[in-house]
């Protein structure tokens, strides 16, 4: 039996892997392209990027494509699987057909004919109207595999004379001529129907943002004339004949109906309310939402021209809220006469449901012996106050203990853990200056000056919280905290945060004799574990480039200060700048300047698989009225999101290396922290991705610590002082959030000497089961 199972497993990887098995005996294995020969051509740049074009028209990827390459490929198992189990119609040789396997990629699917006519006409289209493909079939008699060459002669390329608008209506006539200098066809550029395209919809955007609602690009038609001059071509923009004078005409915004609806757009609405060019239509003894909160921020407003980028920010606006499932903006005409320019708004919105329950876990194990879960809970209630508010209510956990043995033999009591609440409360507007950057616009406006305007509607975020953290058999720290912060977006790209207040305060609730030598014994940890407050500024930059860019990227970075204001007021009262022992309320507060930066990039390596590249550093110095940074301010590495082969609070600082495990959540934490990730995400099948990844990191101080020897940073020690790590993933990617799973191998610890430092291999591991992307 066990001889018969081998010889069968034999047969099936003997024919899985002819590739040709498949293939019909009219028909050949398509394997790839020959390199494109071009001929009669100048170079220059329109030449170079209709060349990308014309690579990207003829590209076939064949099967076992390399990296989605169409000229090079490698053994496809996907081809061999789908030969293994062709004739299978049911059972696991179907499945393992139909999921794991690939048809084979035939020369008569990839149609070279019909390729060489696609790029013949992209050719003319860029301004080669004499230019033309030829292509060959490569072939061996003893071999039913097909590679195909082509063959790309460019010719003369055309160059624009003129481009000159007909038959416009005389307002938009004089529109257009006034912002002639914003063309985007010149005399002399090639001639590109791309770029003519591009100019026709200018036109129409620019007919449109200036009241002319009924325009459409189609409404206008280019005429070419290529005699009347060698090479060149005379281009006419013609405004169509025969067109509704609706279409010529300047439109202004009349009444507008506002609707809210709580439950479906096919709600009935009963009640009424008429203010002044408004009209809002609800159900219920008052309006769901003060009809401020939504026309405050809309650009569209009665008696003004009609303008279709107004039409746009009006609903990214009104969608960006997080308040609607539904916006639907409605233009009418307010009567049916020849001279009538007005149209009435109807603005539908649809409430989202009010309330959004969340829950996020994470469990992290390592084969040391430490295990741990964490859990988030939320509650999240839309238009709390009837004014846009989003009242949010979260609750927050995670434990760990130690599953594993000492040295000696004995168990390992060895636990902590961590819990907490915030509620915070976030209004579309800004709170305490929304006057004043009201009365600054109408200023401006008094003035004839632009106002800019901002892509989403500014935020006011006030926010509490209370967290405990307890380290079992030395300490209980409590830290409560308070915030203001606003939110702007002036573009869809860039975003600044700036809290001008954040007030901190961190407090030992218990500590045990054994934590309390310990601290005694270190300047480090008595500063750092002391209680105090941290009255806080910060501010955040964000940007994130468009979706629509092919590698895109992602920029952070934060700068934040605590008490220089405070230490100033001393210093108005006679107290020196670096004198200690200063306090707030009777309590010491620290002083620092911290900033962190977050950087990542994505390349798109293939249609369905990318690389992301990740980079975070942070610095904070303190000085003034302490001499270390506050515990929760400070630095570290390792875990989920981070290095992934090593614990949270693990590594470092530097080379420096606790004796005992669980004094690494006190004293591994540092002042500096650089930290570089490398992740490759391909898909394996459907919404499963695999992760390949490579992380390395570390953190160190600034000031010499004789209680954590090798912490302190020096360039010299940089590289050879990070933790490197390796290791597999899969993500399950289930839209709205993503499943993952990481295992996590350690290559190098900065503590040891050589590269590969690890004892045992067993030791070097970790698995992160989470929610979401590490970055």
């Amino acid at each position: 039996m066990k001889n018969t199972l081998y010889i069968i497993i034999c047969v099936m990887v003997l024919v899985g892997c002819s590739s040709t098995s498949s293939v019909p005996e009219d028909d050949k294995l398509f394997t790839g392209l020959r390199k494109t020969g071009y001929e009669n051509y100048e170079p220059c740049d329109h030449f170079y990027s209709t060349q990308e074009e014309v690579e990207a028209a003829l590209a076939t990827t064949p099967n076992g494509a390399l990296f989605g390459s169409p000229y090079y490929r490698m053994p496809s198992y996907r081809l061999w699987i789908y030969n293994a189990f062709e004739h299978s119609r049911g059972g696991i040789g179907k499945w393992m057909r139909t999921t794991f396997g690939k048809a084979p990629v035939l020369l008569s699917s990839v149609n070279p004919q019909l390729h060489a006519q696609v790029v013949r006409e992209l050719l003319r289209s860029r301004g080669y109207f004499g230019g033309y493909v030829n292509y060959d079939v490569l072939t061996s008699d003893s071999s039913r595999t097909a590679k195909v060459k082509y063959n790309v002669n460019f010719g003369d390329l055309y160059t624009v004379d003129t481009l000159t608008y007909h038959n416009f209506p005389e307002e938009a006539n004089e529109l257009i001529e006034k912002k002639a200098s914003e063309s985007l066809v010149k005399a002399g550029d090639p001639f590109d129907v791309s770029v003519l395209e591009a100019e026709r919809t200018r036109i129409s955007t620019l007919l449109r943002n200036n009241g002319f609602f009924y325009y459409q690009p189609s409404y206008a038609t280019y005429l070419a004339d290529t005699i009347a001059e060698p090479g060149e071509v005379q281009v006419r923009l013609h405004y169509a004949d025969s067109l509704p004078a609706a279409v010529g005409r300047k439109w202004y915004v009349g009444r507008i109906n506002l609707e809210m609806r709580k439950q479906s757009a096919l709600e009935q609405l009963k009640d009424t309310i008429r203010r002044r060019n408004y009209t809002i239509v609800y159900n219920g003894k008052r309006e769901p939402m003060r009809r401020s909160v939504i026309t405050r921020d809309m650009k569209i407003k009665p008696s003004k021209l009609y303008s279709y980028q107004d039409y746009q920010q009006t609903i990214n606006t009104l969608t960006a809220k997080g308040l609607f499932s539904r916006v639907d903006l409605a233009f009418a005409p307010r009567d049916t006469s020849a001279t009538c320019d007005t149209l009435d708004l109807t603005l539908n919105c649809v409430f989202d449901k009010p309330y959004d329950v969340y829950l996020e876990g994470n469990l992290v194990g390592k084969t040391t012996g430490r295990v741990g879960p964490g859990l988030n809970l939320g509650l999240v209630k839309r238009n709390a106050f009837r004014g846009g508010e989003k009242l949010t209510v979260n609750l927050k956990g995670s434990y760990e203990w130690q599953t594993g043995h000492q040295a000696d033999g004995s168990s390992s009591k060895f636990n902590s853990y961590e819990y907490g609440a915030d509620v915070s409360v976030e209004m579309p507007r800004l709170l305490f200056v929304n006057n004043i950057l009201r009365r600054l616009r109408h200023i401006r406006r008094r003035k004839g000056k632009p106002i800019r305007q901002s892509y989403a509607t500014p935020t006011t975020l006030i926010k509490g919280s209370f967290d405990v953290l307890n380290r079992s058999g030395f300490f209980q720290r409590h830290i409560v905290s308070g915030e203001l912060t606003y939110k702007t977006q002036p573009r869809a790209i860039v975003q600044h945060q700036f809290s001008p207040l954040i007030l901190q305060y961190e407090y030992m609730k218990h500590m045990t004799p054994a934590f309390t030598d310990l601290v005694n014994k270190s300047p480090y940890l008595l500063v750092a574990m002391s209680d105090q407050f941290v009255p806080k500024m910060r501010y955040t930059f964000t940007y994130q480039s468009p979706a629509r860019l092919h590698n895109p990227i992602f920029w952070q970075v934060s700068v934040s200060e605590a008490a220089n204001l405070l230490s100033l007021g001393y210093m108005a009262f006679g107290e020196k700048w670096n004198d200690k022992e200063k306090t707030m309320f009777k309590n010491p507060y620290a002083q620092f300047l911290k900033v962190e930066t977050d950087y990542s990039k994505t390349w798109q390596v293939t249609e369905h698989s990318t690389l992301v590249g990740h980079v975070n550093m942070g610095v904070v110095w303190a000085y003034g009225n302490a001499i270390s940074a506050p515990y929760s301010e400070q630095f570290y590495v390792g875990g989920a999101n981070s290095i992934r082969a090593f614990n949270v609070r693990s590594i470092g600082p530097g080379r420096y290396h606790a004796q005992t495990s669980y004094l690494s959540y006190l004293d591994q934490t540092g002042d500096l922290k650089l930290q570089m990730n490398l992740e490759y995400r391909p898909r394996m099948f459907g919404n499963l991705y695999g992760a390949l990844f490579l992380d390395a990191g570390n953190v160190w101080t600034l000031r010499s610590d004789s209680d954590r020897p090798g912490a302190v940073f020096k360039p010299k020690n940089m590289f050879k002082e990070m933790a490197v790590g390796t290791g597999i993933g899969i993500r399950y990617d289930l839209d709205f959030f993503v499943l993952r799973l990481d295992w996590g191998v350690g290559l190098h610890l900065p503590y040891k000497n050589g590269f590969y430092n690890f004892d045992k291999f067993k030791d070097s591991q970790s698995i992160h089961f989470v929610i979401g992307y590490p970055f």
